[in-house]
């Protein structure tokens, strides 16, 4: 059974664990330092803001990952949003997990439009975003600097209606703490 249950204070050093492996935070755009006080502080952040919100990703109880909803802009019906695993034998799960978060967020909270930002040789999540009906909108050439070398960012979108024309994701639907 899958569940998203909302980020708390209590999953903050094991968010923190994933959030800094290398299998991880190779394909995000930012790196992170492993440091609980700025982790707090980036907690306070998020949890005070109206255009984020975190959850924790549990299957059959035991929590594999992070998935969340940024740059929620409510007049215009538009959000951005991002996942990982962070529990490796959980990662075959990766392909089923999008499909509960967009029944999710497409029905209750009414958006028109999901963004996503795609970096440079994360293959298998733009072959993914495709197959649930995304289109590739655009390239920021040499976007994201790490380690030394700058890499492209695809900039991808996923339409409400898009998304329900598809209609064989219709039946992943399971619960979302509010």
């Amino acid at each position: 059974m899958i569940r998203f249950i909302k980020l708390r204070e209590e999953h903050l050093q094991q968010v923190l664990e994933w959030r800094t492996q290398e299998d991880v935070t190779k394909f995000m755009n930012t790196d992170i330092e492993k440091d609980m006080d700025k982790q707090r502080a980036w907690f306070r952040r998020i949890s005070n803001s109206k255009n984020n919100v975190y959850w924790i990703i549990e299957i059959k109880e035991n929590p594999i990952g992070v998935i969340s909803l940024n740059n929620i802009d409510f007049e215009n019906k538009r959000t951005s949003w991002g996942f990982y695993i962070g529990e490796e034998k959980y990662r075959l799960y990766g392909g089923i997990i999008p499909p509960y978060f967009y029944n999710y967020i497409f029905s209750s909270f009414d958006f028109h439009k999901i963004t996503a930002e795609v970096l440079e040789g994360n293959h298998n999540v733009m072959k993914l975003n495709i197959m649930h009906g995304y289109r590739v909108v655009g390239v920021y050439k040499d976007h994201i600097l790490k380690n030394g070398s700058y890499f492209d960012l695809n900039l991808l979108e996923l339409l409400k209606d898009d998304w329900l024309k598809l209609n064989k994701f219709q039946k992943y639907v399971c619960e979302f703490e509010e």
